[in-house]
This record gives structure tokens, C-alpha cells and sequence, in this order.
């Protein structure tokens, strides 16, 4: 008897926490070179925005738990049931918009059409991408505007797995690569492929990144604090 009053003692000091949120349900994308990644499933998240994203929960005096490496669109699943209350950097576009919270914008990113060098002639601009293969990351969206024309014009596969991604254009089994343009030459000069691919200029896509909180998130009554974190912070990014 004494042992279940222990438990459940123990998770009323659990739930109380997270009702008043000391701490906060972290997470991001595991395949976004530079901003937010992990170099390997097991592997802490990091990054340019998990940099800030300590630095504002810090001002703010809430805890971060980073949660365990979860595909991409899952997250958002998360974030919609209240599993999850923030991931720290993601595109804006309506669907999201329509489900969730965002905060001000931590920064802008630049993404581009990687490339195999001995194809540069065949591409000049986004309406040179129609009639070839393309690939993106499962989940990616590059902003309303680009998606509608991607999805009425372009021939575009998905997966999960940026190495493969990357392995594929250099082997030209697809054409061209959709991704962030500082974090595609950072990964791809690393790799074996650095004098194989190059980055359509100038990039086809410019956004703003923002954290984006579950609608459920007792951390909800912080975002403005946050948001003012963000402002002195993001010089940073």
C-alpha cells in the first residue's frame, strides 16, 4: 500500500511539473545539416537551432527535455496529440499554420537543387526541374507557394535518409536534390561526393524558421517570454 501511495505521489509531482512547465518536450529534425541534426539514431540532437533554443528556454527558466530521435512527420503528430510541446525549428505553411503555434522567426534559410556537376547546363531555374526525378527528405516543405507548384509540376520522391539522398544524385539515379543550401555543402564537402555535386544558383527558396508549439502545451502561457528570448538571441543563429 505504502509503495502505490509512493508511485502515485511520484506522478502527481510529474504531471504538476509539466502543468506548470519547468520543463519542456524538445525536439527537431534529425537530417537537417547544421541547424538541427544527429549523426546517428543514438546521438544527442544539435545544431545552430539547438544552440538557441538552450540559450531562450535558459532566459526563460524552463528546463529542455530533448526528446529520443522520431521520423520527422511524427513530431507533428506529437505535437498535435500534446506528446510533444515544441520542436525547435521548422518551415511555416497553412496546414501547420492551421494545428499549431509558432513563434517569431529564429533565423531565415536558404534551400537550393543540388545537382551533379556534369549536368549544370540542363538546369538554370525552378521551371528547369520539370521532366526530371527529383528527391526531398520525408516531410519536408519548402513553403505554400513552392509546394502547390512542386505538387502540380514536379516529379518529386521522398525518403529519409540524407547520405542516400545525396549518394543517389552523385550516381545520377535521380536528378536533383531539394534542400537547405548552407546545410547540403556543409554535409556534401564532407562526404565523398565534394566534387561531384554543386547547388543550383541563385537558391530557389528563401523562409523563415520558427519553433512551433503543440496548441496543448502548458508552455503555451511563456510564448511571449520566448518570443522576447528569440529577439536577443538570434543574432546568434
Amino acid at each position: 500500500m505504502l509503495r502505490i501511495l509512493i508511485l502515485f505521489l511520484n506522478y502527481l509531482v510529474i504531471v504538476s511539473a509539466q502543468a506548470s512547465c519547468e520543463t519542456i518536450r524538445v525536439n527537431g529534425e534529425h537530417n537537417w545539416f547544421g541547424v538541427s541534426y544527429r549523426e546517428s539514431s543514438q546521438a544527442p540532437l544539435q545544431g545552430l537551432a539547438v544552440e538557441l533554443a538552450n540559450k531562450v528556454f535558459s532566459d526563460v527558466g524552463i528546463k529542455p527535455n530533448y526528446q529520443a530521435m522520431v521520423p520527422w512527420k511524427r513530431q507533428f503528430l506529437q505535437l498535435e496529440t500534446g506528446d510533444l510541446d515544441v520542436i525547435i525549428a521548422a518551415f511555416y505553411n497553412q496546414q501547420r499554420g492551421n494545428k499549431f503555434v509558432y513563434s517569431e522567426a529564429v533565423g531565415v534559410e536558404y534551400s537550393s537543387a543540388f545537382i551533379h556537376i556534369e549536368e549544370r547546363a540542363a538546369f538554370s531555374d525552378v521551371e528547369s526541374l520539370v521532366g526530371k526525378r527529383g528527391i526531398q527528405l520525408l516531410g519536408s516543405s519548402f513553403g505554400d507557394q513552392f509546394d502547390s507548384y512542386a505538387k502540380q509540376n514536379l516529379t518529386i520522391s521522398t525518403m529519409d535518409d540524407l547520405d542516400r539522398a545525396i549518394r543517389l544524385i552523385a550516381l545520377k539515379r535521380a536528378d536533383y536534390l531539394l534542400y537547405a543550401t548552407h546545410g547540403g555543402r556543409q554535409k556534401i564537402a564532407t562526404s565523398e561526393y565534394a566534387d561531384s555535386l554543386v547547388d543550383l544558383q541563385p537558391s530557389i527558396i528563401k523562409q523563415p524558421i520558427y519553433m512551433v508549439m503543440s496548441k496543448s502545451s502548458p508552455c503555451l502561457e511563456y510564448l511571449d517570454d520566448i518570443n522576447r528570448a528569440i529577439r536577443l538571441n538570434r543574432d546568434d543563429f
